[in-house]
């Protein structure tokens, strides 16, 4: 597991930075909310059947939070970066208004007293990061995009950010503990189908179209974005903190590019590169020092099956390691990509 803990990170990057390519994908078969509903039933069935083979169960404070965050980080991200998407942002813009998140996130955790102490060294790092991701999509913000679809990618970062925040702040019920992403991905999984499955049939968009193609990017969004994706998110936060999983976001927009180029043929411009070398710096100035003793004692937990760690506690990391309240740690939940 410390071999996983050590790849998250460049899998979530590349994970996450597939779901914008997928909406690209999928935009000229299918409205936003025809993609998404069929995307969920795919992915909500299947993690479904998984639990329930597993016998997991689940008390009511668990399901209300996670269910909490799933309409945030799941349901509420997603429509807006489809959205996005469906009036005509280039997948790259998208990707650059959506990984203002970082640095949102970590201006509210600082506020409240939740941030990391990582001071002058990660406004820094935020800074450059940011940089880098102005410099990978400049040409698309150049050559400019609906205000409509700006409008959904800055509603999407926001929702997403509010469930990374509440994640660290919302105080997880003492089961938190016996439960991993698995539970995660399941509970918010649900959730997102059931909002999806009524904005769908409200808008008469609950037909899948003929095209094969459709099926074809819901795989690929099942498969990549959810699983990979919201996967290595939740994992990369319960080990790293909600600042660093936030901050390796700022690698998307030019991992998006280079996906695009992969797929469709598209340029990969001489800038993007450099723009992710930046991304990458500031990323790395942004990383946390050496781990408190509380999070280190964190580390040595094991799931169930003695495999690995579960549910590694973020707050560890960004409140110096004192997450322990009344007498039990409090491992934050949180959803995306």
């Amino acid at each position: 597991m410390s071999f996983l803990r050590h790849l998250a990170p460049a899998l979530l990057v590349t994970m996450w930075s597939s779901g914008f390519v997928g909406a690209t994908f999928a935009a000229p078969v299918a409205p936003s909310a025809t993609t998404l509903l069929w995307r969920y039933v795919v992915a909500a069935v299947l993690m479904v059947v998984v639990v329930l083979a597993l016998g997991r169960r689940y008390g009511p404070r668990y399901l209300r939070r996670e269910a909490v965050l799933g309409a945030l980080g799941q349901a509420g991200y997603l429509y807006g970066v489809f959205r996005a998407v469906e009036e005509g942002l280039p997948a790259g813009t998208a990707a650059l208004l959506a990984s203002l998140q970082p640095a949102l996130v970590a201006v509210v955790l600082s506020a409240s007293g939740r941030g990391n102490g990582g001071g002058r060294r990660q406004a820094v790092g935020l800074a450059v990061g940011f940089a880098g991701v102005a410099l990978a999509v400049g040409p698309d913000v150049a050559a400019g995009a609906g205000a409509a679809g700006a409008l959904w990618a800055v509603l999407g970062m926001l929702s997403l950010s509010a469930a990374t925040v509440l994640g660290d702040l919302w105080p997880a019920p003492a089961e938190a503990e016996k439960h991993d992403v698995l539970d995660s991905l399941a509970v918010q999984g649900v959730v997102a189908l059931g909002i999806f499955a009524v904005l769908a049939f409200a808008s008469g968009e609950a037909a899948p179209p003929a095209d094969p193609t459709f099926w074809l990017a819901i795989a690929w969004l099942v498969g990549l974005s959810f699983l990979g994706g919201y996967g290595m998110y939740l994992y990369v936060q319960r080990t790293r903190g909600p600042v660093a999983v936030s901050t390796w976001l700022y690698l998307t927009p030019a991992v998006s590019a280079a996906w695009a180029w992969a797929m469709f043929g598209q340029d990969l411009p001489l800038l993007t590169v450099a723009g992710f070398v930046v991304s990458l710096t500031g990323v790395l100035l942004t990383r946390p020092g050496r781990p408190s003793g509380t999070h280190q004692i964190g580390r040595l937990r094991r799931d169930r099956s003695g495999d690995g760690p579960v549910s590694m506690q973020a707050a560890d990391l960004t409140r110096g390691g004192a997450a322990a309240r009344g007498g039990r740690v409090r491992p934050p939940r949180a959803p995306r990509g």
